[in-house]
């Protein structure tokens, strides 16, 4: 921000609508005076009397061609000066976050667009004139299916403001443009976004009406129930068995969620191992319990049982959502050995070569050769 405003005038940087104005307005002071200048001489054209003895110059003034001329260069320099005051505005708003200067001053082109169109039309007197009329309709239709793009910017501008569906610093992620960061500028046509990597993307408004994306703003402030945590864990099906009274025995002594009874020998490793996450979950300070808490067994596949822990993190930043959800991935993975169990893995070349694989109770697979 101090970078942009080293450029301005200190009036520009002005919470007060009119010292903006100025200080825009004084950092094109050479338009400004162009555009003055031309007012001057289009007032002029047409204010000043017709009397017999006049002068070259007031005789040339009072020519028709050279007065739609100097009307047409007047509406044109106010349409640049316009469109400059409006960008260095919007601009400089985006920066305060002062959403609805951004919203007008970006309604202050389409104005200033519409009042080029009529004091053009009004010029060259188009109302009488059915030909030129009929031109310039014709011209009007080839330019909208050229910028047919920039018009369908323009109404999904008015369509995200008008439902503040899109605010200046909110955290949205665009799936099918692969786009995740914080919105830094909204104009009528274009979004700038700063993503998580530190880079820029700038990308056509149109594309978020006419596609999907995900506004994380309410879930970044503490307005939802938190940061959905949705992770899965392959369990080894051949340690999933009872338990025998020893393993029993310490897991009353170690777990404090679980009711005792439930802790007994022939109880299934896995039921319990399940039954402790759900209430573990349950009594986390950082886990909240709506909109859902469901720990849940996937369909079996040739890998192993697929456990899943579906939560909500009550963080709402990144780096903090990220590092509860480490923490507690690392809690069910360490807390899988109390009850016997182990993540699947696949033998990789690191085991057949060191030789590592191995049967755990060879006696038992003589039996099953018997």
């Amino acid at each position: 921000m101090s970078t942009f405003m080293t450029h301005n005038s200190p009036r520009t940087a002005s919470e007060k609508l009119f010292r903006q104005i100025a200080g825009a307005l004084s950092r094109r002071w050479w338009l400004t005076l162009l555009f003055v200048i031309f007012l001057v001489l289009t007032i002029l054209s047409f204010c000043l009397p017709i009397h017999n003895e006049c002068t070259f110059w007031y005789s040339l003034l009072k020519t028709e061609a050279l007065n739609r001329l100097i009307c047409l260069l007047c509406l044109t320099s106010f349409l640049i000066l316009s469109f400059s005051v409006c960008n260095s505005l919007t601009e400089v708003n985006s920066l305060l976050r002062n959403e609805n200067r951004v919203t007008w001053s970006e309604i202050g082109k389409l104005i200033a667009g519409g009042v080029w169109v009529i004091g053009v039309a009004l010029v060259f007197n188009l109302q009488s004139n059915g030909t030129i009329a009929m031109g310039f309709g014709l011209s009007g239709a080839i330019l909208s299916w050229v910028f047919q793009d920039r018009v369908k910017g323009v109404a999904s501008f008015i369509s995200l403001r008008r439902h503040h569906l899109l605010n200046i610093g909110d955290w949205i992620q665009v799936p099918k443009l692969d786009v995740d960061g914080k919105v830094s500028k909204i104009s009528l046509t274009t979004v700038t976004l700063y993503n998580w990597d530190t880079t820029t993307s700038v990308i056509p408004i149109s594309a978020l009406q006419d596609g999907h994306f995900i506004n994380l703003q309410n879930m970044t402030e503490g307005k939802t129930y938190g940061s959905r945590m949705l992770k899965s864990f392959t369990l080894d099906t051949s340690v999933i068995r009872p338990l025998t009274e020893d393993e029993a025995a310490f897991l009353r002594e170690k777990l404090e969620f679980i009711p005792k009874e439930e802790i007994k020998a022939g109880a299934l490793n896995a039921h319990l191992f399940r039954l402790y996450l759900h209430h573990w979950f349950m009594n986390n300070p950082h886990i909240s319990l709506q909109p859902n808490l469901i720990i849940r067994w996937m369909d079996h596949s040739g890998s192993g049982m697929t456990l899943q822990v579906y939560a909500f993190i009550m963080e709402g930043s990144l780096a903090g959502f990220e590092w509860l959800q480490s923490e507690l991935i690392e809690h069910v993975v360490s807390s899988m050995t109390w009850f016997g169990l182990r993540l699947y893995q696949s033998p990789s070349g690191y085991d057949v070569r060191k030789g590592v694989i191995h049967i755990d109770n060879p006696d038992i697979t003589k039996e099953a050769v018997r």
